[in-house]
């Protein structure tokens, strides 16, 4: 029997190793663990770009940021890509998405004038700021990355006195939190589908586990700053790699925005803070669909659109660097009928994987133009089953880089990673990235120049060639917005 509904739960930033199912010894996130013990974890699962536009829209259309087109934040994904969502409303789905969906730049703000509209998607609800269907999504209570309007009219409603903290990112009690509101709203949607009988999708996705991070009064300050793990740092790290390093590193600390060793210990904290509230929403999800009994009719993915740098190789927070601590995340499934009480799986898979996934499992055909291989094989445990042999990454023109002083036009990288090796190819330069990931997994010593790897880095060149022609638009028309 195939599930009739499906539930995404996509955090911001989170890396793999920030998990207790992923081998963490600190942080508390019971919740997800219990997932993973009951569900199928994957130890090898890469983002396809190092920021959120490009990567969620690469795990909405299965395909790579080249070819959808959202090579950088602030690109809009093009309406004509045919996304998840779509495709099972198509088939009678129901589709929501609660929190933060990114794909476009930062939506309009809270504080602009909206027209009050009788077309409200469902009795009660505050006209939301985007049209529907949105993406393929016919419900929407967006957050992005500024406070959504129908939050702040919540908030007014329900927590009048913590209007200004939100506003000033201040500490506000757990039942006024932006991310218990997204929580409730996607909870909301499964119950009102699941009393009327239809199936559903629901995504449901925070803006923030990035640092500092924004938590809840109950769980602020649970972790001590004087027990996070800070990253080894070695004085030729940066000697070893393409200079555009050691300039993000010096134009953050010339404009005071690298963190000292207190400071970052401290902001760390905030994140295993937050991680742990997280951990508490997912748990609030999980509950509500076994307390409907729909768990066991509905697949359940627990991801993240790309990992972070937490000062590793000198550098802090994410894009545009393709080392692991970025393009590492944590994929966790549900899949009725197909869990076999804590399978781990070590084989590689890629964010475009995840749609082609779903749809399979759904007995939906594959729909054009997607780049993505079904994983449903491994999930179910066939006979023969593998993942892939690499994975591609890359980064292109990096807003980020502006931030630090650097030109973005001057970095471009597209890079392939296997098993063992990584090597990173940076267009029109003399300069490139590779490492042995079986005796430098922390990608300190880059090979690139080492006569004595030239065989290995022209072995790793031609899989990137492959693996760039094999990544074509494979439809063979496209239809442009413009």
């Amino acid at each position: 029997m195939k599930p009739k509904n499906v539930v995404f739960f996509i955090t911001d930033g989170h890396r793999a190793d920030a998990l207790g199912c992923y081998g963490n010894p600190l942080l508390e996130t019971p919740c997800i663990d219990a997932f993973a013990a009951e569900g199928t974890r994957f130890t090898r699962s890469f983002c396809s770009h190092t920021v959120c536009m490009p990567t969620r829209a690469s795990i909405y259309t299965g395909r790579y940021p080249h070819i959808h087109g959202v090579w950088a934040n602030g690109v809009e994904l093009p309406r004509s890509e045919v996304t998840l969502p779509g495709a099972l409303a198509e088939h009678g789905v129901a589709t929501c998405a609660a929190g933060k969906i990114h794909f476009e730049p930062q939506q309009r703000h809270a504080n602009q004038h909206i027209e009050a509209r009788p077309d409200s998607v469902h009795p009660g609800q505050t006209v939301p700021l985007v049209d529907v269907p949105y993406y393929g999504f016919q419900e929407v209570h967006m957050t992005e990355n500024f406070l959504g309007r129908e939050y702040v009219d919540f908030l007014a409603r329900e927590c009048p006195g913590m209007l200004d903290r939100a506003y000033s990112r201040q500490a506000v009690p757990e039942a006024a939190h932006e991310l218990t509101w997204t929580t409730t709203q996607a909870i909301d949607f499964i119950e009102r589908q699941t009393a009327a009988g239809r199936p559903f999708f629901c995504h449901c996705s925070y803006h923030e586990l990035v640092p500092p991070c924004h938590v809840p009064e109950e769980y602020a300050g649970h972790y001590d700053p004087a027990d996070m793990p800070v990253p080894e740092l070695r004085e030729d790290d940066l000697a070893r790699k393409p200079d555009w390093y050691r300039q993000c590193y010096e134009g953050y600390v010339a404009r005071g925005r690298h963190p000292d060793e207190p400071e970052l210990r401290r902001i760390m904290a905030t994140y295993y803070d937050q991680a742990r509230f997280l951990d508490t929403q997912f748990g609030r999800l999980v509950q509500a669909l076994k307390r409907l009994g729909v768990w066991d009719d509905t697949i359940v993915l627990f991801t993240s659109d790309h990992g972070l740098s937490l000062n590793d190789h000198w550098q802090w927070r994410h894009g545009p660097f393709l080392f692991d601590e970025v393009i590492h995340v944590p994929m966790i499934w549900h899949v009725p009928g197909a869990d076999s009480g804590g399978s781990v799986i070590d084989a590689m898979v890629e964010q475009v994987d995840i749609m082609p996934t779903v749809l399979d499992l759904c007995g939906i055909d594959p729909q054009p133009g997607v780049q993505g291989h079904s994983i449903a094989p491994l999930l179910r445990g066939d006979d023969g089953a593998s993942g892939r042999e690499s994975v591609l990454v890359q980064e292109r023109e990096a807003p980020d880089l502006a931030a630090r002083g650097l030109d973005p036009t001057s970095v471009d990288q597209v890079g392939v990673r296997t098993q063992d090796w990584k090597l990173i190819h940076y267009a029109g330069r003399p300069y490139g990235e590779l490492y042995d990931l079986r005796n430098d997994p922390g990608e300190f010593v880059n090979l690139w120049a080492d006569s004595g790897y030239g065989r290995q880095r022209t072995t790793m060149e031609r899989l990137l060639l492959d693996r760039l022609a094999d990544a074509r638009d494979p439809l063979p028309v496209r239809t442009y917005d413009w």
